[in-house]
C-alpha cells in the first residue's frame, strides 16, 4: 500500500490565500480526496488498457475501487486494486493453435486448446487428467500492473491533489459553493 501525507504548511498556505474558514477547508480537503482518488482510478484506467493491451476497460474498472474511512487516525480514501490474473478473453489478439498449445500474442500455453463453449470461442486447459472439467485460461498482470502505476500514475499525486483543494477553496470561498 502507498501512503501520501499532505503537507500542513500547503494547505493553510492555499487556504490563507482564499482567507477560508476551518469548516470550509475541512470540506474541501475531504472532496479533494474524493476527486483525487477518483482521478487516480480514471488514469490508472486508462494507461493500464494499453499498457496491458486490453480490448476493453471493463475489467480493469471491475478492479479499481475506492473507499473513504475514518478512525482514530483522521480520514483518507483508499484505492484498491485488484491485480489478481485477467483471463484471456480481455486482451487484444486472435489465438492461434500450435503443435503443443496455443499462441496468444508472444505468450505460449501449453496444454491449452481452443473450443466453443456456451456460444463464445475461448482457450481452455484441462484441470485434472479427465476430459474434463475444463477450465478457461487466465494471464498473471500483477507485476504489469503495480510497476505501471507506481511509476505512471502514483508519481502525479501531490499535484493532483492540491489543484484540486485549490479549486474547492477557491470555489468555496469565492463562489459561496456549499453553504
Amino acid at each position: 500500500m502507498l501512503a501520501f501525507n499532505v503537507d500542513d504548511s500547503r494547505l493553510t498556505a492555499i487556504a490563507d490565500e482564499f482567507a477560508a474558514s476551518p469548516k470550509q477547508i475541512d470540506m474541501a480537503f475531504g472532496r479533494a480526496l474524493n476527486r483525487t482518488a477518483g482521478t487516480l482510478r480514471k488514469l490508472s484506467v486508462a494507461g493500464l488498457k494499453t499498457e496491458l493491451g486490453l480490448r476493453t476497460t471493463t475489467a480493469l474498472r471491475n478492479r479499481i475501487k475506492q473507499y473513504k474511512y475514518s478512525g482514530r487516525r483522521g480520514r483518507g480514501v483508499r484505492v484498491w486494486i485488484g491485480s489478481n490474473d485477467l483471463p484471456l478473453s480481455a486482451f487484444k489478439g486472435r489465438p492461434q493453435k500450435t503443435a503443443t498449445g496455443v499462441k496468444f500474442g508472444d505468450v505460449e500455453i501449453h496444454g491449452a486448446f481452443l473450443a466453443t463453449r456456451g456460444g463464445k470461442r475461448g482457450v481452455y486447459q484441462r484441470v485434472g487428467n479427465a476430459s474434463f472439467p475444463i477450465a478457461s485460461v487466465s494471464l498473471p498482470v500483477s507485476d504489469r500492473i503495480m510497476t505501471f502505476i507506481e511509476d505512471n500514475v502514483f508519481v502525479d499525486l501531490e499535484s493532483i491533489f492540491f489543484k484540486n483543494f485549490a479549486a474547492d477553496i477557491k470555489a468555496r470561498t469565492i463562489y459561496g459553493v456549499g453553504k
